[in-house]
């Protein structure tokens, strides 16, 4: 499947879609995360301006303090709402996790009214398994209601979902996170177990 790095995004309303999978104890926590964002050629600015002039894409678990309050301000200061599903799972659990909760997700969304979808790339066969998803999810519909791509992570509207998916994982196992902790204040992240 080939990637849509650069490719135009279609109509006014985007979700982006990254996920994140803390171990926890034997398994891991699988976190979904999908975030709707309504201006997205200013914020898709703002977000690529969070790591200056570096070539590198930003990556939650990578970033220092500097970095990660940028992108907090970003967040903060963005129409954007984030839903983030969440499921315990032995390990080999992780590929029907994932199903499950971007199922949920894109029924979710095209009742928000996307008009396209962005999913970060993993490799072929996962992304593969995201398409049969999408197509399985809306078969009763008549087809996916949305435009939908996998773009790698040199897509900056893609680090908000990242983003989003680090400071839950940190929430959810437990570890005290100030950026959370404004986000869940400013009503821009919803958390549920999924």
């Amino acid at each position: 499947m080939r990637l849509s790095d650069g490719q135009p995004i279609q109509g006014d309303v985007l979700a982006v879609i990254d996920e994140s999978s803390p171990a926890a104890g034997a398994g891991v926590y699988y976190v979904v995360t999908a975030a709707v964002v309504f201006d997205w050629s200013t914020i898709r600015h703002r977000v690529a301006g969070v790591i200056g002039e570096r070539t590198s894409p930003f990556h939650y678990r990578r970033e220092g303090p500097e970095a990660l309050e940028r992108m907090a301000t970003v967040l903060e200061e963005a129409e954007l709402m984030a839903t983030v599903l969440w499921r315990p799972v032995a390990r080999r659990g992780q590929t029907a996790a994932r199903r499950d909760l971007l199922a949920a997700h894109a029924r979710r969304i095209a009742d928000d009214g996307i008009t396209h979808l962005i999913i970060e790339s993993g490799d072929e066969t996962s992304d593969r398994r995201d398409q049969e998803t999408l197509l399985d999810t809306f078969v009763a519909d008549g087809g996916v209601p949305f435009s939908y791509d996998w773009r790698s992570k040199a897509e900056p509207l893609l680090w908000i979902a990242d983003a989003i998916c680090g400071v839950t994982a940190e929430h959810l196992l437990g570890c005290r996170n100030a950026i959370y902790e404004r986000l869940a204040d400013a009503g821009t992240i919803e958390v549920s177990n999924g």
